[in-house]
């Protein structure tokens, strides 16, 4: 048979387990190994199968992925999460929606300290929910307003999704992360602004917070220093040149713990290993049975093919582009985030870059994707986690909050589109 169409089985095989419920890292593993028994032997595609878990993982670079989840975890017991979240509210309180533009400034602050858009969202939803429901806000908005918040963790640096896209890529990290600053700031200030417009056409979504005076507001900056710091030891040592992203994630996790350290309890400590040590573990699966699948599809021949079929199409390469992105909206509804990178970049990134597109261009629009996939259904992950925090809030409730911040979402995606340099230029500038 010929090995571009044992590729094509090897696909269809895999979603249908995925469809079926299994488990990524198992079906894609599975499939993969299969898949190299179909066109290798099964002597050399067991031999490439046991390799991988070690030479694939042990990748220096792969360890700034528990370094930056490990400082989430920490910057989250150092209180940091609490101040940004109540500087935040002292500051834009008194706008239309103003506690709901609180939470999403207070997601973007605690994103600069993890990397993990789930983790974002749990300890978002712990700290805003009881205050949005305090002041009467609207159970849909303020549950899409932390759902939604907490994807700005996968654009603004750390940023986990950036750094695995940059492993699978062979593309610099630090320039991916210093790409995703603007378009995450972008998409903060858009929702902010489409938040301001809701409630101030229907002031009945929720009040504004009033009688905050302006000493007050000074004052609540001081709770800021932790995040500044934080942004200040691990970009700032990116950008010089002092450290590379990995000594910088090991540098900002120090950072995070030495300010964690004398407010924590007993237990604290072991806990945030732990929580680490669990994501890690699930990344790293996850990691593994994808490049037994990649593996699997570089020796069929099915990426080499894709990228012939799109040279030949007489159409502009943006309408390529396009569609591929409006695959990876389809894509969101299924799979998880580090997943759907993993199994598509190898197919889609030869093609992209042969019509011309810069791989960091691409990479944040593909994370932009990722993002509208964690609040869509049906398997919209940061919904169903901000579901294990509120259990009182119904998921469909929480889906259609999300609503508003999907068409947001799409806007920003074609305004990165048509102005390509929001994304290439902090990279290009500081990376000379």
């Amino acid at each position: 048979m010929d090995p571009v169409t044992i590729g094509i089985i090897g696909i269809v095989g895999l979603t249908v387990l995925l469809v079926s419920g299994m488990r990524i890292a198992y079906a894609t593993a599975l499939c993969g190994l299969l898949g190299l028994w179909a066109l290798r032997g099964y002597e050399p595609a067991a031999g490439l199968a046991g390799l991988m878990p070690y030479s694939e993982s042990s990748h220096y670079s792969l360890l700034v992925l528990p370094l930056f989840v490990l400082m989430g975890y920490l910057a989250h017991h150092a209180g940091i999460t609490r101040n940004i979240y109540w500087t935040a509210r002292q500051w834009l309180g008194h706008l239309p929606g103003g506690l709901a533009i609180a939470t999403i400034f207070g997601c973007a602050g605690f994103a600069a300290a993890c990397g993990a858009s789930t983790a974002s969202a749990a300890v978002m939803g712990r700290v805003s929910l009881p205050e949005l429901k305090r002041f009467g806000y609207n159970e849909k908005v303020a549950a899409g307003c932390v759902a939604a918040g907490g994807t700005l963790a996968t654009m603004i640096p750390p940023s986990v999704i950036l750094v695995i896209y940059g492993f699978i890529a062979e593309q610099s990290i630090g320039a991916l992360l210093l790409a995703g600053i603007l378009p995450g700031l972008l998409q903060a200030t858009s929702y902010s602004v489409m938040l301001y417009i809701r409630f101030r056409i229907d002031p009945t979504l929720g009040p504004s917070m009033t009688g905050i005076s302006w000493p007050e507001r000074f004052r609540s900056l001081t709770g800021t220093w932790g995040i500044m710091v934080l942004i200040a030891i691990v970009l700032g040592s990116i950008y010089t040149g002092f450290a590379t992203p990995t000594e910088a994630a090991g540098i900002g996790a120090l950072g995070a713990f030495v300010m964690a350290l004398p407010r924590m309890r007993r237990g604290d400590l072991k806990k945030s290993l732990l929580e680490t040590a669990r994501t890690t573990a699930m990344m790293f699966a996850i990691i593994i049975g994808v490049l037994i699948f990649v593996r699997f599809l570089a020796f069929s021949g099915v990426p080499a093919a894709l990228v012939d079929t799109a040279l030949e199409l007489e159409v502009n390469r943006y309408v390529i582009l396009i569609a591929i992105l409006a695959l990876y909206l389809v894509l969101g509804m299924f799979l998880d985030g580090i997943g759907m990178l993993l199994l598509t970049i190898p197919i889609v990134l030869p093609a992209v870059t042969a019509l011309g597109f810069d791989p960091i261009f691409f990479g944040i629009l593909v994370v932009r994707m990722i993002e509208i996939g964690l609040i869509t259904p049906p398997v919209g992950l940061n919904a169903f986690v901000l579901k294990g925090v509120a259990p009182d809030i119904p998921i469909g409730n929480i889906f259609r909050g999300c609503g508003w911040f999907v068409a947001v979402d799409l806007v920003n995606v074609a305004i990165l589109l048509a102005f390509p340099a929001i994304i290439l230029f902090i990279p290009k500038a500081m990376m000379q």
